[in-house]
């Protein structure tokens, strides 16, 4: 889909509905087999923690509130990078989730086949090699700097009111009013492409456990919510 035609409203009914279909894939899960395997509870933390992280992104930005939303996208990219971890680390997943509910920093792992620690960077670096993936590491570091206390937060609270005379207005209030519109929309644009990312990795997990248990994947699509 592209994002760049849609308007901000429309980007934030796309995540909405993301999340409905993220919480249907419970039932997907259920579908493939009742048998639960450890990474899947790790997977439905994950999951959970996706659709709450967005439905809070969504409501501050129709409350005008993007400085508490920009962060948000943040955590959502640590979800997918912590899910793309189970696949490249030194541990099989559910091993991988194992180590992880019983205490194992992931940054603590090893990428497989190497001694390199499984650190934010290296796990960034490393997705950003996958097809279709190059921007995660852009988005990474953008969404970071709303995170920290950096010079996004200082230009989203002022606003030029004459270049010439160098003249600012500055606020502390319940607004985003001096945020670009076109950052907002950028944003709304990152997070769609973060929470589709994290439904594929999703999916590529649900996909291995099919084929294992000899389960016709294409009968999830008749799952409803």
């Amino acid at each position: 889909m592209s994002y760049v035609t849609l308007t901000k409203e429309q980007l934030l009914i796309e995540i909405d509905n993301k999340s409905k279909a993220i919480i249907n894939m419970g039932q997907q899960l259920t579908a493939i087999t009742p048998k639960m395997e450890i990474f899947d509870i790790f997977l439905i933390a994950a999951l959970n923690r996706t659709v709450n992280i967005s439905k809070a992104y969504t409501s501050l930005i129709r409350d005008n509130n993007f400085i508490a939303a920009a962060p948000l996208v943040r955590i959502n990219i640590d979800t997918l990078l912590r899910l793309y971890a189970s696949i490249i680390s030194e541990y099989d997943r559910n091993t991988f989730a194992s180590k992880v509910m019983g205490g194992e920093l992931i940054k603590k792992m090893k990428l497989r086949g190497t001694k390199q620690n499984l650190s934010d960077f290296l796990l960034y670096t490393e997705i950003s090699k996958v097809e279709n993936m190059e921007w995660v590491t852009d988005i990474y570091k953008a969404a970071n700097s709303f995170v920290h206390l950096e010079k996004s937060h200082i230009f989203s609270s002022l606003k030029v009111a004459d270049d010439k005379e160098r003249i600012i207005n500055m606020s502390i209030g319940f607004h985003d009013s001096f945020v670009p519109e076109s950052e907002k929309f950028g944003s709304a644009v990152w997070m769609n492409k973060t929470i589709d990312s994290i439904i594929q990795q999703a999916q590529i997990w649900m996909y291995e456990k099919a084929q294992r248990v000899g389960f016709d994947i294409e009968k999830l699509n008749k799952t409803k919510s």
